[in-house]
């Protein structure tokens, strides 16, 4: 702002306004400058105008506060993104009534026959009735068409219609991992049993569409982020090679409308390194432009690693894993790939840990910004370790749903810390924001920000300890400034 009067004229100005700058050295502005795709100054309403111009807007924005552009730094934006136009979400209904009459009306749109999907980002403690659907509920509002519900990964119900269009009862086939509860006369009675990787491959068959579909899908994900204020975000797994094509259509037609960092991440068995090194040997670290760019691996390195959605401790990966994630961890660190690794419990964490220390012993990590994600039941123990490695921390708001389990499995002292944002902040460790979204949170991130600030999880289950909790802009920095770092911008 000092050099506005040496800068070319800006093409639009916001004044009145309580800019939160979210830089320790200029904290808040009154107004603020944006020239092309850039914001070239903020400071006072006096320095500010003076890069006004003939062709200038100048907007007066009433007192509002204006914030940076918020990043998600842990979503699954490109496959989720994808089945948007095609799914249903519950997260805003506050009775189970009103969520199953959604329903209705969405399969009134699409017609007799069509598929209605719930994929996650939803509790039965939101609803007023504190209950879940039955089958029996999803039968008698949808006689017509098929009704898949999932419930985060935790299980799905199937009404009367989907278990006749798969064929349930009649040799259907349903994909490995998937398990097909049954009656006493061998009927299927709606329920289904299964993880990350077998839903995801159920879904994917009950809503395939056409590429044009996906990619216009995507498009309107894009747009409904932006609505939301989201102008950034990292995907730290979104499948196989054929999932990122609607999203290169986008980029390669300059149709993005949200900047992407992606991520690699194995699906293999075995001979993860192997898929690493062929897989990226032409992908440099850190390549890309300003809208799509390629951030390293993450989020399943090693399958046998990944706790998956497990809440309990008790976790004791095979040696075999343990040994390919030090191998695959010490080729990232040699070619200085930034990496992202998932880990929901602090056993979890406490076993890559191990593997990371071994890494670190010929590699310092300091400066590659490798992130642990989720670390729900994470310890002050398992904080200080990464803390020495210089391990980032990437907190996300899956226990506004899971606190009820996260309590079951470890006691209420555990879920009224749960996350540790607070204890990582305290120790000086760098912590971004993600929301975890299509299946375990959701896409606004405004709710996580809510969330991080009162602490308070879906239908009052569990009240996050006063002290815990952070203030407003303390989360609104976790998805702007310290999401930012994480992709290096």
């Amino acid at each position: 702002a000092p050099r506005a009067t040496t800068q070319a004229p800006a093409g639009r100005i916001l004044v009145n306004a309580e800019v939160l700058t979210l830089d320790p050295s200029q904290p808040t502005a009154a107004a603020l400058a944006i020239r092309g795709t850039d914001i070239t100054a903020v400071g006072s309403r006096a320095d500010i105008m003076r890069l006004k111009g003939p062709r200038t807007e100048v907007m007066d924005v009433g007192g509002r506060t204006v914030v940076p552009g918020l990043i998600d730094s842990h979503i699954h934006a490109i496959r989720g993104g994808q089945s948007f136009t095609f799914e249903s979400y519950w997260y805003d209904k506050t009775t189970l009534a009103d969520a199953l009459a959604s329903l209705k009306q969405e399969a009134s749109k699409r017609g007799a026959g069509k598929w209605v999907a719930v994929t996650g980002a939803w509790h039965p403690d939101q609803f007023a009735e504190h209950r879940a659907p039955t089958v029996a509920d999803l039968t008698a509002q949808l006689p017509d068409n098929p009704a898949y519900v999932q419930y985060l990964y935790d299980y799905a119900l199937l009404n009367a219609k989907g278990i006749e269009v798969l064929q349930l009862d009649n040799n259907g086939q349903v994909p490995a991992g998937v398990t097909v509860e049954r009656d006493a006369q061998g009927k299927a009675t709606g329920k289904l049993l299964g993880g990350i990787g077998p839903f995801s491959a159920l879904f994917a068959r009950i809503g395939a569409r056409s590429a044009t579909d996906y990619r216009d899908s995507l498009r309107a994900f894009f747009t409904e982020m932006n609505h939301l204020g989201v102008t950034g975000l990292i995907d730290p797994a979104a499948g196989d090679r054929n999932a990122f094509n609607p999203l290169y259509a986008l980029w390669q037609d300059k149709a993005l409308t949200v900047r992407v960092g992606w991520r690699a991440s194995s699906f293999q068995r075995d001979n993860d390194l192997e898929w690493f090194k062929s897989t990226l040997a032409y992908i440099p670290p850190r390549s890309g432009d300003d809208m799509l760019r390629f951030v390293g691996l993450g989020e399943s390195l090693v399958a046998g690693m990944n706790d998956g959605v497990r809440q309990a401790p008790g976790l004791s990966p095979p040696q075999a894993a343990r040994d390919e994630l030090f191998k695959v961890a010490t080729w990232a660190a040699e070619n200085r790939y930034p990496l992202e690794i998932h880990a929901y419990t602090d056993d979890a964490a406490h076993r890559i840990l191990d593997e990371f220390e071994k890494v670190a012993q010929k590699t310092p990590l300091h400066d590659l910004r490798w992130t642990l994600t989720h670390l729900n039941t994470g310890t002050a123990a398992t904080l200080d370790r990464m803390r020495r490695l210089g391990i980032s921390y990437s907190v996300q708001m899956g226990p506004y749903f899971e606190a009820q389990a996260i309590k079951d499995t470890n006691g209420e002292a555990v879920a009224q810390a749960s996350p540790p944002t607070r204890f990582a902040l305290d120790k000086g460790m760098m912590v971004a924001g993600g929301t975890d979204s299509t299946r375990i949170g959701m896409i606004n991130v405004w709710r996580a920000i809510e969330y991080h600030v009162t602490g308070r999880s879906v239908g009052g289950m569990v009240q996050r300890r006063a002290d815990l909790q952070l203030s407003r802009e303390e989360a609104l920095k976790l998805y702007t400034a310290n999401a930012a770092w994480i992709s290096f911008d």
